[in-house]
């Protein structure tokens, strides 16, 4: 029967396969074997550690086994557009370790899926050099997604040479001094004399950026095409504080997401609120003053498609009464540990136009949801188009407020109760009741009252569902059985 089979027949069948299945259709022949690498496309490796113990105190020695182990993995899978290499090297060896990145990329770039590369995760436990991603964008030619560990100097040249790169992200592991050659000097700043070309990327996320680092006031100059923006744990924007190359990059802006950056939220915040006037998604998790997000709303919250906040240090209910005036195009409104906002601030936003828009509510550990029983219904008959709900880790919330509400929710696809552990099986009873035609979606994760009966019932009698997030031990083979015939991923 194999000979039968052509190689291209089996190589479209092989595409199909899932990818827990790989190990086993890889024993079935060595014919198998190699028509499975050549049809795939996506392949993650993680590089093993090394033992100090067991190190040859040539590092070059070292690096250059790691680096051959890399190439004749990849020399098997010669057609793949996405690739992901992790590698962990142990701190106490990160001056021997230093030039192994620079190896395994230079490994990669000389590999036969090399031009064929459109996503690339590097993920190594030690720096890349910018003349080592220099050497590599002329065999990485198709390259559109890039991100890096870390990069040492804050150099950005090389990004020139990557003509199709949309997007590129940098987490800035190396937090502590370490033993570097000299030359790679950190605040390296490049000279503004130096003709500025315009990249074509288009989203950009930054994490670890320390206040004193300097060297991406060239990138921002250059990113005038920027959509989509996320800083992580940033104590700066590498740039002068009084440089405009960083605003002028927001003027385009669609998407922005700071998370844990107290030192710059306000900073951004500001500018965003001046420069970035077609932004329709703003993300702030652990940061922004009182002030600043208010002054922001006020000047850009008709644009908003999305808010998500999340432990925000300062939201009260003036900021959901400016979203209140504000006649905007809200369709989702995120709040996650909002301790200080009250029934009446939310009551407001849901009989303003703009929260008879919204299409998603999440409402996750807030206490406001558990302090004031009637307001989740409150809500959702006010949110006449409300489609998703969130309300995880609210851990008092009770079955008689989940059936409330769901008796007015008309059009609700997903739900999410996660870790809400006071709630039982009538909650999932309600859900049937009122949801059976509807709801495709739901996640009842560590709700310990909820037990395997019920949902079995539930994945019995739901029409529309297509995911069910659960404890596997809660998961009947009555239940499995169901789900496979309708279709139903349990996860």
């Amino acid at each position: 029967m194999d000979a039968v089979l052509c190689d291209e027949l089996i190589e479209e069948i092989l595409q199909r396969v899932p990818s827990s299945s790989s190990p086993s259709v890889s024993l079935v022949s060595k014919r198998w074997l190699f028509l499975l690498r050549s049809a795939t496309t996506s392949l993650s490796l993680r590089i093993p550690i090394q033992n100090p113990s067991n190190l040859s105190t040539d590092a070059s020695t070292n690096t250059n086994t790691t680096a051959s182990l890399l190439s004749n993995i990849l020399l098997h899978y010669p057609f793949l557009s996405s690739l992901t290499i992790v590698s962990s090297n142990p701190e106490e060896n990160l001056t021997a370790s230093l030039p192994s990145s620079d190896s395994l990329l230079w490994s990669i770039a000389n590999s036969p899926c090399s031009n064929l590369l459109s996503d690339l995760r590097f993920l190594p436990d030690s720096p890349v050099s910018p003349a080592a991603l220099l050497a590599a964008s002329s065999s990485l030619t198709r390259l559109t997604s890039l991100h890096i560990t870390s990069l040492l100097p804050l150099d950005f040249r090389w990004l020139t040479r990557f003509p199709f790169l949309k997007s590129f992200a940098l987490v800035n592991t190396f937090s502590k001094p370490i033993n570097q050659n000299p030359n790679l000097n950190q605040n390296l700043e490049i000279e503004e004399s130096e003709p500025v070309i315009s990249l074509p990327i288009e989203s950009i996320s930054l994490s670890g950026i320390r206040a004193k680092d300097r060297g991406l006031g060239w990138l921002w100059r250059r990113c005038t095409r920027l959509r989509w923006l996320q800083l992580r744990a940033c104590e700066g924007i590498g740039d002068e504080p009084t440089s405009a190359a960083f605003s002028n990059c927001l003027t385009g802006l669609v998407g922005l997401e700071l998370r844990t950056c107290r030192a710059i939220a306000d900073r951004v915040l500001l500018l965003a609120a001046d420069r970035s006037r077609n932004l329709a998604s703003l993300l702030l998790y652990d940061g922004g003053s009182r002030d600043a997000l208010h002054l922001f709303i006020n000047r850009r919250g008709a644009a908003l498609r999305t808010l998500d906040l999340r432990l925000p240090l300062d939201l009260h209910n003036d900021h959901l009464l400016a979203m209140a005036g504000e006649e905007s195009g809200l369709a989702a409104l995120r709040l996650q540990s909002c301790c200080l906002v009250t029934g009446d601030g939310l009551r407001s936003l849901a009989r303003a136009p703009a929260g008879a828009a919204i299409e998603e509510l999440a409402l996750v550990n807030c206490d406001v949801v558990e302090r004031e029983p009637g307001l989740l219904t409150f809500m959702v008959q006010s949110m006449r188009r409300l489609r998703r709900v969130d309300l995880s880790h609210n851990e008092t919330l009770s079955d008689k407020e989940i059936g409330a509400m769901l008796a007015s929710c008309q059009n609700l696809v997903e739900i999410r109760l996660r870790g809400c552990r006071v709630l039982t099986d009538a909650s999932l009873d309600s859900l049937m009741k009122h949801c059976s035609k509807t709801l495709e979606i739901i996640d009842i994760t560590r709700c310990a009252g909820i037990g395997g009966n019920a949902i079995e019932r539930l994945l019995g009698e739901m029409n529309q569902l297509r995911e069910v997030t659960i404890e596997e031990n809660k998961v009947s083979e009555g239940a499995k059985a169901i789900a496979a015939q309708k279709g139903i991923n349990i996860s």
